[in-house]
């Protein structure tokens, strides 16, 4: 478990590096049709909420991250519930990493009609997808 979330991990603060290293906060480049890198650093949570309320979102954050921790560690012989865990841990210690380091987190892929999100915001996104998939899966029939 704990080599995937470093992994997972790994390819979040990597990548938001090498963005940093190349554009300043908000510049941007057009890489497809539709598709941008934009150096955007977000000072609050999802949709730029709370901004500037950086201590309190730190402490629910690191909150977060350990009750997750704990779950995924509880559920690692629960297949159905321990991947969707997974991708929750990685995404949401990946943007706490960058507000301990930072201060905010640096977002970067855009899309048009939609916030700048990174590679942590996608993987809790896929941990959402995969745990509601779960929870159908497991609700009783009626």
């Amino acid at each position: 478990m704990f080599i995937i979330i470093i992994v997972l991990l790994a390819v979040d603060q990597i990548s938001k590096m090498i963005l940093r290293s190349f554009l300043a906060p908000g510049d941007s480049v057009d890489l497809l049709i539709n598709l941008r890198l934009e150096h955007i650093e977000n000072r609050g949570i999802a949709f730029g909420m709370l901004n500037n309320h950086g201590g309190l979102i730190i402490f629910i954050s690191l909150m977060v991250v350990l009750i997750l921790v704990v779950a995924s560690l509880a559920a690692r012989h629960d297949g159905d519930v321990f991947w969707p865990l997974v991708f929750l841990v990685a995404g949401s210690a990946g943007n706490l990493i960058d507000r301990f380091a930072r201060g905010s987190v640096t977002d970067f892929i855009r899309f048009p009609y939609w916030p700048a999100f990174n590679f942590a915001d996608i993987f809790i996104f896929i941990g959402v997808i995969l745990l509601f998939r779960v929870l159908i899966k497991k609700a009783p029939n009626k």
